[in-house]
């Protein structure tokens, strides 16, 4: 892929995954082909501003785990979660805004390998 189309992919998809494996999707970019940029645009990937709002004022009964594919954590504290007098939802919003980009880091990687 050129340079200038990494570039590119990597503007829009930054926020969206991990700092630290940033350099892992750069490498993986450059060996990828041109045509492979559109689809990475177009995939949809989790927005973590979204997330951390879904967090903050629906986490206390588990919608941010539903929405990032948790399923069975969103189950479990929806039903268990006012338990902890809301010390899990509020750990949670930290737990699900770092599980969103590791998930949007494998799908890139996916598409990647």
């Amino acid at each position: 892929m050129t340079e200038e189309r990494v570039m590119e992919v990597l503007g829009v998809i930054k926020d969206k995954v991990p700092e630290e494996k940033y350099v892992t999707i750069k490498n993986r970019l450059r060996a990828a082909s041109d045509s492979l940029a559109d689809e990475i645009l177009s995939v949809k990937l989790y927005g973590t501003v979204g997330i951390i709002l879904l967090s903050v004022f629906l986490g206390g009964i588990g919608v941010d785990r539903f929405v990032i594919g948790d399923v069975g954590l969103g189950v479990g504290k929806l039903l268990v979660g006012w338990l902890t007098l809301g010390i899990w939802p509020l750990i949670d919003i930290f737990l699900c805004y770092k599980k969103a980009k590791e998930k949007n880091f494998n799908k890139l990687m996916q598409m990647l390998a």
